[in-house]
């Protein structure tokens, strides 16, 4: 903003009636140029005090410190409709963003399906679930069920392991008197039979 410029915006600002793009330049150019802002005292100081006294309201005791106090104002609410800005882009792009990534998980799934179906065709029935279903499920019985099951009767407990030792252990030894008496016996029959013959 030019001096001239900013001259020019000295009587809108005192009425608050400077334009909103224009406000941010103003404040900068009145923090930053001091011949400007000496002008924008003298006149802030007549034309606020000559208002206050029209108004027969209290006479300020300092100008300058009042228009510092508005120019922070001014230069606030510049900041706020930048930051007003910059949340609603955050949020529309945020909507966007959002919306892009629905449409984009929706054409996923439809990849993942096509890639499916060509599966299905290219290997044929034998591949998927559904065409397996007559085989597992024979006679309306789930066969894998049916064989954990069995499995799991046939497991021997410790104690039936321990019980079935001794009563091979005592087969064994039965087994093995059995298997001496018919020595003995075999022996015996023979012998008598060479002799009587």
């Amino acid at each position: 903003m030019t001096h001239l410029e900013a001259q020019s915006y000295i009587m809108p600002f005192i009425e608050h009636k400077v334009p909103h793009d224009k406000q941010e330049d103003f404040v900068l150019h009145m923090k930053s140029c001091k011949k400007c802002h000496e002008e924008l005292e003298i006149y802030y100081t007549l034309l606020v005090g000559m208002r206050q006294l029209d108004n027969k309201e209290v006479l300020s005791t300092d100008f300058n410190k009042d228009l510092d106090r508005d120019l922070k104002a001014l230069s606030h609410g510049v900041r706020n409709r930048k930051s007003f800005k910059v949340s609603a882009f955050s949020i529309i792009l945020s909507g966007v963003l959002l919306v892009g990534l629905f449409f984009y998980a929706g054409f996923l799934k439809k990849i993942y399906n096509f890639e499916q179906f060509i599966k299905s065709v290219e290997q044929g029935d034998q591949y998927f679930k559904d065409s397996f279903d007559g085989v597992i499920l024979l006679d309306d019985k789930d066969n894998i069920a049916e064989s954990n099951r069995i499995i799991e009767e046939n497991t021997l407990s410790d104690y039936d392991r321990i019980l079935g030792y001794k009563r091979l252990v005592n087969d064994y030894d039965r087994l093995m008197q059995i298997g001496e008496e018919i020595i003995y016996v075999d022996t015996t029959e023979t012998t008598s039979e060479t002799t009587a013959n």
